[in-house]
This record gives C-alpha cells, structure tokens and sequence, in this order.
C-alpha cells in the first residue's frame, strides 16, 4: 500500500546570543526528494535569521531500518543534499558555510514492522548556527608572472592566475587547466626557483578547520589539493626536490564573508610560496 505523503514538522528556536536556529524536516519512507511543503517549513525558519549576518549549516540526514544498511546510509545522503541544495539555492547571501553529514540509520528500540519502519528516524536535522568567527582575509598576491624572476621574493606567496577547483573535490575547473601547465613552463624555465604549494579551501568561517574531501571522505580538502598540483608538476618532469605542499584550510579567504559563487570559487584555489631562487 502506497504511503500518504506526510511531512512533521518540528522546530526548536533557541536566540542567545550565539542566535542558534535547531529544526527537523520529516520524509516518507524512502524519500528524499523535497516537497513545496518541506520548502515552506525551511523558509519559515529562515525568515527567523538576521539577513545582516551569515550562518553556518549542519546538514545531517538520516533514515530509520527499513532497507540494507548500505541503501539507508545513501538514502540519507540524497536527504542531505536535497535539503543543503536548496539552502545553496535560495539563501546564498546568508551561508558562511555549508556542512552535510549522512548518518545513517537511527537505531530502534525494537523493530516491531519490518514494512513501516520508525516515521520520526526518516528525517534531516537542521543546525544553523551565527557565524562569530572572522578569519584574517588576505589580500590579493601579485602574479608570479608579472614580476622578473631575480625580484621573486623567498618566503613570499605569489598567485598563478586562475587555479581553482570544483566546490569539494580536487578537480580543477576548466579555466584552470592551462593556468597549471603554464606553471610547468615557468618552472622549467626557471631551474633555480623552489616553490611551496599552498591549497586553500572556500566556506569556512567557524573554525580554521580544514574542509571535507567529498571523494575520499576526509577533512584534507586544502592538502589534498596542494598534492594534487605536486603530483601534477612531478608527472610533468619537473623535479620533486625542488617542490613542498602544504594545506591552509580557511586561515587566509581572499573573500569574507562569501557573498557568492564568485567569492566562493576564488577562495578555492591554489598558490606558491618561494623557498629558494
């Protein structure tokens, strides 16, 4: 028998003064897709914050027992996503940063109907919490290539042009992949300059932690993407004595707060420090 849609809402609203917004949104049984009625709920609490400040989300979903454990643990996955999009979506001025965690199944005292489940373990939890952390924001570099090599400072950071990468993951976008081979040719050029790559992560602000690998699982994000150039260069015959990495998490955005997918994407990048000319 087809189940009834059904949505409970339920919210608790707790304004001190770190002004913390706590609310759950409920699915039928192996849902995840959000209704006009699931949309209404969010924007309802939305309409609490303080449109002058920025926010940190928690986006964590979860299932009850019904189905594999493996099939749950997507399950509430998609439920994250479905609820974090829409956040991305329609409320982008207000996001600082954006975290989804898939939990899982929620354990039952007893599982009395294999067919039904537990309705209120078929849910997502919203924690919105008011963004109080400033991280230094870093000016601009210079770009490498527009300064003689002799007058390359040691110690010094140096942008590259565009060398970004998708919201995540360590895959660079399009526009970035000439930008890296164009490092190559410098480097090749210029057998005495050592560099430090230095990977930055965007949506951060309440803490310096670095961000999740959404790929491999792990909270490596800025690293990851420094090796990743490392690799890349060392693969293109250029020496691995010559190169470090290092990952800088959120400790230095060019942008702060992000008020965009601009401000975004230009924290996501990657930059070279001088160790040796």
């Amino acid at each position: 028998m087809k189940l009834l849609p059904l949505l409970i809402f339920f919210f608790t609203l707790s304004f001190c003064q770190a002004q913390n917004v706590e609310f759950d949104i409920y699915f039928d049984l192996g849902k995840f897709t959000l209704s006009k009625a699931h949309e209404k709920a969010i924007n309802d609490q939305i309409a609490t914050l303080d449109t002058t400040d920025t926010y940190n989300f928690l986006i964590k979903g979860y299932t009850d027992f019904v189905d594999t454990e493996n099939f749950n643990l997507e399950l509430s996955k998609n439920r994250a996503i479905a609820v974090s999009d829409y956040l991305e979506t329609s409320y982008t001025s207000l996001i600082n940063s954006i975290k989804k965690e898939a939990k899982g199944e929620l354990p039952a005292d007893a599982k009395k109907n294999e067919r039904i489940g537990v309705k209120k373990h078929r849910k997502v939890s919203v924690i919105i919490s008011k963004n109080d952390h400033k991280p230094k924001i870093t000016k601009r570099k210079q770009n490498i290539y527009a300064i003689p090599v002799n007058k390359l400072e040691i110690g010094k950071s140096y942008e590259l042009g565009k060398i970004n990468f998708k919201t995540g993951r360590v895959t660079l976008i399009k526009s970035s992949k000439k930008q890296l081979e164009r490092l190559v040719q410098f480097l090749r050029r210029n057998r005495n300059v050592h560099i430090e790559i230095q990977g930055h992560v965007c949506c951060g602000g309440d803490d310096d932690s670095d961000a999740l690998n959404s790929d491999t699982g792990t909270i490596t994000l800025s690293v990851d993407r420094a090796r990743f150039v490392y690799k890349y260069l060392i693969s293109r015959g250029v020496s691995k004595e010559r190169l470090t990495y290092k990952g800088y998490a959120f400790t230095a955005p060019l942008y702060f707060p992000e008020r965009g997918r601009r401000d975004r994407s230009s924290n996501r990048r990657v930059e070279i420090m001088i160790t040796k000319n």
